[in-house]
């Protein structure tokens, strides 16, 4: 990789220090991308764009087929720099962000096709007839994508693997926290003809450079307040959007649950990649009834949760700062620490950044813990009377990108799921439907808009064109020039055709139009 070693007090501002948050330590820096040159890789991929549209979705895939083979090669350094630079275990450096891209891959190769298959529309009616209709699915050219640092392989992919297979090019924009990766990610693309796929570093003015080139569409996971940015800008120049941001996801644990798995599940929901996960429990609406049996399975599987082994650091300074702000006002407002909290678990060293997973209860609305996401391994658990409150307080008190339904009973779930404002809804599970490639992801309100993964994902960076021809060259059309009365009567009748309520006007706009369609159509230019 483009890496150089460097010492921790290093301030050079031309490039991005790749940190290890287990450690304090520095590992290296990388080059960020001059401002002037960002426009000049979405030169280059427009230049290509038509080039990689032309080869059909088959020729994407076996393409795209060497990106996944040279990943699997390269898997070993992929976990070492994701694991290091993150501050996870390598173990879910793994499974999150190894094997669901992976996954990813080898999904949209076999289905791409049929996605972007032309689909044939329409029916015979009345005045079209003749008319045959069908939806291409033609790419925009170029897209921007701009990626988080939490899962910096698998949310990369997420945000433009889709636009690749629908023959789009892209330049990527990995985030400044984790360059090391955005390196890695630049030599997995290699396998692609050049301009296809380009990686740009750097911050937000970098960013702000890629939206501003233009490109043709913006591909955006992050928070919501910088995906309004992104959407301010991207407003100048009319570009579209999709946007994933994240959310502060509850789970609704009901009476007849079954309480020993709902505390193993939630208890990894809300702590796997130390809680820093868009779809990360942070909410636990527990009916009354089976709080306090709930509550003590949660702390005893929390209990086992291994700080290191298990569940890893926070990723950059600025995260781990938002954490234990949210925790400290909780505390202060009435909250209390159930287990975790500042200063618990692995101490801080050499700037280190260890958060000791973190169960709340006695929270309130007007706390930060509630009102915004933590991002980070901080769960609350919030008693209610009934499934009723639990589905109330499960749509008001925060933004779901998905929200679960733990019980017993699958017709319960299905009702309870039905009424849950989210992007995604599971029952008896939470968090790993990210990873499933076949569903669309994304969220609602102030998670986002649009969709990832999937054909949905696959058609989401595609413009849906419709064609339309006819083979009857020898006739005019009933509404071409020039206009008479019987024109008028023909076109009232197909009127009463279409819309008349009564089956007499049926009949009589029928007879209009034997009466009147051929006069109509023989005086037509």
């Amino acid at each position: 990789m483009a890496i150089t070693e460097t010492s921790s007090n290093a301030t050079r501002t031309d490039t991005l220090k790749s940190f290890n948050p287990r450690t304090g330590v520095v590992r290296g820096e990388v080059s960020v991308t001059p401002i002037g040159e960002v426009k000049q890789a979405v030169d280059r991929a427009r230049k290509m764009a038509p080039e990689w549209a032309a080869i059909d979705p088959q020729g994407r895939a076996r393409m795209m087929k060497q990106v996944r083979h040279r990943i699997y090669d390269r898997l070993d350094d992929i976990v070492e720099t994701v694991s290091a630079e993150c501050g996870k275990p390598r173990p879910e450096a793994l499974a999150h962000d190894v094997v669901p891209v992976l996954m990813m891959l080898i999904y949209f190769e076999k289905i791409a096709a049929k996605a972007l298959r032309p689909q044939a529309v329409g029916r015979l009616m009345g005045p079209l007839a003749g008319v045959k209709s069908r939806i291409e699915w033609r790419p925009f050219g170029v897209v921007g994508a701009i990626t988080p640092w939490n899962y910096p392989m698998t949310n990369s992919f997420l945000a433009f693997a889709p636009a690749l297979f629908a023959g789009n090019t892209v330049v990527i924009k990995p985030s400044e926290v984790t360059p090391a990766s955005g390196e890695l990610l630049r030599e997995l693309l290699e396998p692609l003809p050049p301009g296809v796929a380009a990686v740009i570093q750097g911050g937000g003015e970098v960013g702000a450079a890629l939206v501003d080139a233009p490109c043709d569409k913006i591909s955006f996971i992050g928070s919501p307040a910088t995906g309004r940015k992104i959407c301010e800008a991207a407003a100048k120049h009319l570009t579209p959007v999709v946007m994933e941001l994240g959310g502060k996801d509850a789970a609704l644990v009901l009476s007849d649950a079954d309480l020993d798995r709902a505390a193993a599940g939630i208890a990894w929901g809300a702590f796997f990649n130390a809680g820093q996960t868009c779809c990360s429990i942070e909410r636990t609406y527990v009916v009354d009834e089976v709080a306090d049996r709930f509550q003590e399975k949660l702390l005893a599987k929390v209990s086992q949760v291994r700080q290191g082994e298990d569940v890893g650091s926070v990723t950059f300074r600025r995260q781990f700062e938002i954490v234990e702000r949210h925790v400290q006002d909780a505390v202060a407002k009435g909250a209390r620490i159930l287990a975790g909290g500042a200063g618990a678990g692995i101490e801080n060293e050499n700037g280190s950044l260890w958060f000791a997973p973190t169960v709340l209860d006695h929270v309130t609305p007007e706390m930060d813990v509630l009102k915004e996401e933590t991002f980070g391994p901080v769960l609350s658990i919030t008693r209610v009377r009934d499934d009723e409150e639990a589905v109330r307080r499960a749509n008001e008190d925060g933004v779901n990108l998905t929200a679960s339904v733990w019980t017993k009973d699958g017709k319960k779930a299905q009702r309870i799921g039905e009424r849950l404002r989210a992007g995604t809804v599971t029952m008896n599970l939470h968090g790993e439907t990210a990873a499933a490639p076949w569903g669309p992801w994304g969220g609602v309100g102030e998670s986002g808009f649009g969709r990832l993964n999937g054909e949905l994902g696959i058609r989401e960076f595609t413009v849906p064109t419709h064609v339309a021809s006819t083979p009857m060259l020898s006739l005019g059309r009933m509404w071409w020039y020039p206009y008479d009365d019987a024109t008028q009567t023909s076109l009232r009748a197909i009127a009463d055709i279409i819309g008349g309520p009564e089956a007499r006007t049926k009949i009589k706009g029928l007879r209009n139009v034997l009466a009147n369609g051929l006069t109509a159509m023989k005086g037509k230019f």
